[in-house]
């Protein structure tokens, strides 16, 4: 998965972002993001071993987890007073880089889900996205449920 890949470039960037020039609200929300993003690349670790493991209903219920923390994500970075902080140059490319880590990590997911949709009882796989509020919907028709 290359979400595996950037999920371990960010939790790099986030440690190397040194705290001693935030606010202490930055620092709040760097500490948030970095439990997040440490929470986020253990489901997708999860959800790629259950995969190869051929443990398809732990995958889903790991896929359930990592869509609810994705979506609080979203809901998070969105909020004015993280916003208000995004002139911060480091503290802006850490964000930016976490919205892109979330999506190649939804993307490897839905993706996965296209190429293996009879091994996990799929039927049908359905994205919506929507902006306001920022939110990943994902639906998913399983057979025989």
């Amino acid at each position: 998965m290359i979400a595996k890949d950037k999920i371990s470039s960010l939790r790099e960037e986030l440690n190397n972002l040194s705290e001693t020039n935030l606010s202490i609200a930055e620092q709040g929300i760097l500490q948030f993001i970095k439990e997040q993003v440490d929470k986020e690349e253990e489901l997708v670790s999860n959800f790629d071993k259950s995969t190869s493991e051929n443990n398809y209903d732990k995958a889903i219920s790991d896929f359930f987890q990592l869509i609810q923390r994705t979506n609080l994500m979203y809901a998070y970075i969105m909020q004015p007073s993280v916003l208000s902080m995004l002139s911060n140059e480091k503290f802006s490319k850490i964000v930016q880089d976490l919205l892109d880590c979330i999506s190649q990590i939804i993307s490897d997911v839905v993706l996965t889900f296209k190429h293996n949709m009879k091994q996990f009882g799929l039927d049908n796989v359905n994205v919506n996205i929507t902006s306001n509020p920022p939110s990943i919907s994902i639906s998913l028709a399983i057979k025989n449920a």
